[in-house]
């Protein structure tokens, strides 16, 4: 076995020595801001919360960030220092906590994608609908992964064998879960958990960015239509910054798993290994510093204007 390999697993001592550090010094500076906008938000919560409703899918999406980075983000980097898991006990909760609060995260920035679009260029139609268009929305999407997952897992049985021997201690999130290996489950799992809403981020970011620039072209823009622009500038670059994060941990999935299941089944499996499982900790890390962006009462606390 090379030396570069632990004698436990297939981590390497070159993907330990660089992934290691490089989740963590983002990962620190993260949890800082995360705790930074938590006091503030409670804080300023008549201001923040209860009187802006553009606030309240941010924040959700935080408190998931949040969730990801400070309670499962310390079991990879177990797995990574160690080169496994030690016991299979954990690895249930493990799958279920990584798929839930990542899956749950990118399905909120879908709908922030959408909702921001109706609230910069129709907001009167959200608010006047509200619970309809934004607290049922937010509150299925806040339940439905966790639901999901939590189903699967516990419901759905090994085709061969019991799901405590399938588990892999050795393997990113303890290997591969017994309902992979259900077409239709799986399917539906990729198809509408992870393409539908990385390319519902993507469409609506490109018609938000379309419009902007549009709106700078005497033709196409009208004055209300750039003075909207103007007055919800900030709160576009907040969901374009967020979305750019959830679109650069996702969309590698969906081009690779296209590209496996349509033309080469090897396609991208050293990144698929080594780089993908890793991706979302960092853009997570990233997106307290994006919801500042539109946060002006917090990041005054920063910077006094």
């Amino acid at each position: 076995m090379s030396n570069e390999t632990n004698d436990v697993s297939g981590v390497s001592s070159v993907q330990r020595n660089i992934t290691i550090p490089i989740l963590v010094t983002f990962a620190c500076p993260a949890l800082i801001c995360f705790l930074f906008i938590f006091y503030h938000a409670i804080k300023l919560r008549k201001r923040l919360i209860f009187d802006t409703i553009n606030n309240h899918i941010i924040f959700l999406i935080l408190i998931f960030d949040f969730l990801s980075i400070a309670t499962e983000l310390p079991i990879t980097l177990y797995y990574l220092a160690y080169g496994r898991v030690h016991t299979k006990k954990i690895c249930l909760f493990w799958m279920f906590w990584d798929f839930s609060l990542q899956v749950a995260s990118l399905f909120l920035t879908t709908y922030a994608s959408i909702e921001r679009y109706f609230l910069v260029f129709h907001r009167q139609a959200v608010l006047k609908h509200k619970f309809i268009w934004h607290y049922i929305p937010m509150f299925w999407f806040t339940v439905y992964i966790p639901i999901f997952f939590l189903c699967l897992l516990l419901r759905v049985p090994c085709q061969t064998k019991s799901q405590e021997d399938s588990f892999d201690l050795t393997a990113f999130a303890c290997g591969t879960p017994c309902y992979f290996t259900y077409v239709t489950i799986n399917t539906y799992d990729v198809i509408v958990n992870l393409m539908l809403p990385s390319f519902t981020i993507l469409t609506f970011n490109l018609v938000i960015i379309i419009r902007v620039i549009a709106s700078r072209t005497t033709a196409l823009g009208s004055v209300a239509l750039r003075e909207i622009l103007k007055k919800n500038r900030r709160m576009i670059l907040q969901l374009l910054g967020i979305s750019l994060m959830s679109l650069i941990a996702w969309l590698p999935w969906v081009v690779i798993t296209i590209a496996v299941d349509f033309f080469d089944p090897s396609f991208g499996l050293w990144f698929e290994i080594y780089i993908l499982p890793y991706l979302p900790y960092l853009t997570t890390s990233m997106s307290p510093f994006f919801a500042l962006i539109g946060l002006s009462e917090i990041r005054k606390q920063i910077i006094p204007t």
